[in-house]
């Protein structure tokens, strides 16, 4: 008589440890979002939401206007974010803005806008309604000289219901 084992192999048994464990049905393995990132993401993004008046020669020139729309954070954890350089000759808001996307840094709690191209790699801080924009200086907005270093400019937030209460489009 022969004596047979059920158990099973012990590579076997590894592989189903494993794939039980990527398995979404069980709540996620690691490294799998289960929804709850987002959700963090999207809190920490959601008091940023509104719209900016961004200070006064924010491009390096006096009498430059910039108004900085934050969207509501959608369910990825992400806002859109959409960047308005004024024109200042025609008095109206150009109908192209410059797009970018509000983003949680993956290890803390710090807010980053990525893809507007005046603002490039910007950390944002909020206190009360006064928006702080830290970015690369790229186009030496601060007139020092320098394209190397990082400069700050700050936004206040406005009370309007929309864009257009700001001024007419272009």
């Amino acid at each position: 008589m022969q004596f047979r084992s059920s158990a099973l192999p012990l590579g076997t048994l590894a592989s189903l440890v494993l794939l039980a464990a990527c398995d979404s049905s069980t709540g996620g393995g690691a490294g799998d979002g289960d929804g709850m990132d987002n959700l963090d993401a999207a809190e920490l993004l959601a008091p940023f939401t509104g719209i900016y008046e961004l200070e006064d020669g924010w491009k390096g020139d006096v009498g430059d206007r910039g108004i900085l729309v934050i969207e509501t954070p959608g369910s990825e954890g992400t806002s859109v974010a959409e960047l308005y350089d004024y024109d200042d000759i025609d008095n109206c808001i150009p109908t192209r803005p410059s797009d970018g996307l509000l983003r949680k840094d993956d290890f803390s709690d710090r807010v980053f806008m990525d893809d507007i191209f005046q603002l490039d790699e910007a950390e944002l801080t909020l206190s009360g309604s006064t928006l702080t924009i830290t970015f690369n200086d790229d186009f030496d907005l601060d007139n020092d000289g320098d394209t190397q270093d990082r400069t700050d400019i700050t936004a206040e937030r406005v009370e309007v219901a929309q864009l257009s209460d700001l001024g007419p489009d272009c």
